[in-house]
């Protein structure tokens, strides 16, 4: 698949965990200075490159650190994320094939010619063939009102629970949801909301994604690598229901471990990506020449950040840290050196995550509060490891396979 073929899928994933898909408009992009606080240290231009583990690797070099930079606590953080994900079960064991059996899990995805949306439906219907249950998948192509359909047809087949997957905002889809209760049948929404977020009201349960987390970990890297002197673009992406809860996540980590750092913002939204990321990041490189960080909290939008970065002169000189593992910009860390860190997650694992809880909703039992799916941080030193060219769910470890066969009484 070609670069530009899978930033248009991670885009669509990303619109529609905002319940809405790419509709072109002409928004402007804002910025918004938030220093996180009136520290006077100088920015440097980053580290170059060395490829020790996540945490040495991260302020190696010469220097000390600036005042109110906590490096003890970024590196502990970079070091602890920077290992092999272990399998951490979200809730009790039980008896899938016994509790599951005759039960339907019928899935809606936002939309199935996204590539996301089938990596996790075909994770989950392997976990279906593995326990015995019948596993229904309501295709379409984004539109509300074939989602609506969706929920009718699930209800008028008797599904067991519903699932709204990849971001179908539930709001849309209250009379529904209603009609789904009365007849007995509960609504799971999945990879939509942070693991902290209030989710609608009217859903069963959720399976949720550490958004905040991971971008606490993009500003923990961001900190180390520079040694408290960073000065910082981070890029939003506000149509997006998780976007502004990383931000702040983001913000908050850089004024709480480091008091000096300088911290910038700018929102453009997915539709715009291609047409306005790459005039907002070399503006914003021009009127701040000490930028030596760029955080966006999606890594797609790296490709177009990139050739900011060059056509502003900063080769070696500004850095990415981002979120999401995405193949291909793996493949940009492997091959160059301004994608510095990538937060990934596992789809693998997020479709057994979200099966076991769409079980337990089908079964009666309680559903569980945290899914426990990992983050794991791809650095220069261990990129390979996610395959040369990369590729979807590999480079984690294999230890959640025995977690879940056991989890559900299949070993």
């Amino acid at each position: 698949m070609s670069n530009s073929m899978e930033t248009r899928l991670t885009a669509r994933r990303r619109s529609r965990r905002s319940g809405a898909f790419l509709v072109a408009s002409a928004v402007a992009t804002t910025m918004a200075v938030a220093a996180c606080s009136s520290g006077s240290g100088s920015p440097s231009s980053g580290s170059s490159g060395s490829s020790g583990s996540p945490a040495s690797q991260a302020g190696s070099g010469s220097g000390s650190a600036a005042a109110g930079v906590d490096l003890s606590y970024v590196n502990a953080q970079l070091t602890k994320y920077g290992k092999l994900p272990t399998f951490t079960a979200p809730g009790p064991s039980f008896d899938a094939k016994k509790l599951m059996a005759g039960k339907t899990i019928y899935s809606i995805g936002v939309n199935n010619s996204d590539q996301f949306v089938q990596v996790l439906q075909n994770g989950m219907k392997e976990v279906a063939k593995q326990v015995g249950v019948n596993f229904q998948v309501f295709s379409n192509s984004g539109s509300p009102a074939q989602w609506v359909r969706g929920m009718q047809t699930a209800v008028n087949q008797k599904a067991s629970v519903i699932d709204l997957l990849a971001g179908i905002d539930p709001s849309q889809l209250h009379p529904q949801i209603a009609q789904a209760k009365a007849a007995g049948i509960p609504v799971v929404v999945s990879d939509a909301y942070d693991v902290a977020q209030k989710p609608d009201p009217s859903v069963a349960a959720t399976a949720d994604v550490p958004y905040a987390q991971a971008g606490r970990l993009m500003a923990d890297w961001t900190v180390a690598d520079t040694k408290g002197k960073a000065d910082v673009l981070v890029i939003g992406s506000s149509d997006v229901v998780s976007s502004n809860f990383m931000v702040k996540a983001i913000q908050n980590e850089f004024s709480t471990r480091c008091s000096t750092c300088k911290v910038k913002t700018i929102d453009v939204t997915v539709a715009n990506w291609a047409s306005q990321t790459q005039s907002q990041v070399q503006a914003a490189l021009n009127a701040d020449p000490g930028i030596n960080y760029i955080l966006p909290v999606y890594d797609s939008q790296s490709q177009f950040i990139v050739p900011a970065i060059t056509a502003a002169g900063k080769t070696g000189k500004v850095f990415i840290a981002t979120y999401d593992g995405t193949p291909f910009v793996l493949k940009m860390m492997q091959d160059g050196n301004t994608v510095r860190m990538d937060v990934g997650e596992n789809l693998d694992w997020v479709s057994k995550a979200v099966m076991d809880q769409d079980m337990r909703v089908a079964a009666g039992l309680k559903p569980v509060k945290d899914t426990k799916t990992p983050l794991y941080i791809f650095t220069k030193k261990n990129v390979d490891t996610a395959g040369t060219p990369p590729k979807n769910s590999t480079g984690y470890g294999t230890a959640y396979l025995a977690g879940y066969k056991k989890l559900w009484g299949l070993s």
